[in-house]
């Protein structure tokens, strides 16, 4: 297993292929661990073996309390299964909402099946098959980060905030 916390994101060139849940969850956390502004997810489910662990969560508070420019947005394919299943990002998201934004991407988007972290336009984890673990990690790679920023916008700008991601105050 690698050590990711060698890397530095916007300082570290290679590129990565990691196979297992825990090289996902490593690499992730360390680059939210390193990010400065901005976080970028999507996510059929918000994978619990990746993020929905004390450690992750942790770090993406930190991110979002690091700056009043920090902003983090997830888009989450099936939000229903994440309520359900409860998950601490979630509930995080709930008491951080003014940094932390959760959509449900529109219907035109419901085929895609990638699962995506960019960290400040710099560094990303990309899953060309969310159901899978095989991936591709960079900590500097602002073409490419770039490139699936877009495909992240394109699919934010008509995303949907889903019911069923509002707090519930009983």
């Amino acid at each position: 297993m690698n050590d990711f916390e060698d890397y530095k994101l916007g300082d570290t060139d290679d590129t990565i292929q990691i196979v297992t849940s825990e090289e996902n969850r490593e690499a992730a956390t360390t680059l939210v661990q390193q990010a400065q502004y901005t976080l970028e997810i999507t996510s059929r489910f918000l994978d619990p073996a990746i993020y929905d662990n004390d450690e992750f969560t942790e770090a993406v508070q930190a991110l979002a309390l690091r700056s009043k420019r920090s902003r983090i947005r997830i888009l989450v394919q099936e939000p229903e299964t994440v309520v359900k299943q409860g998950h601490r990002l979630l509930e995080l998201a709930m008491n951080l909402s003014s940094f932390i934004d959760i959509r449900k991407p529109n219907a035109q988007f419901a085929g895609y099946n990638e699962a995506i972290l960019i960290a400040d336009a710099t560094g990303y984890i990309h899953r060309q098959l969310a159901d899978r673990f095989e991936a591709t990690l960079s900590y500097n790679n602002r073409p490419v980060a770039n490139e699936l920023l877009r495909q992240f916008d394109e699919m934010w700008e008509t995303a949907i905030l889903d019911p069923n991601l509002r707090r519930l105050y009983i």
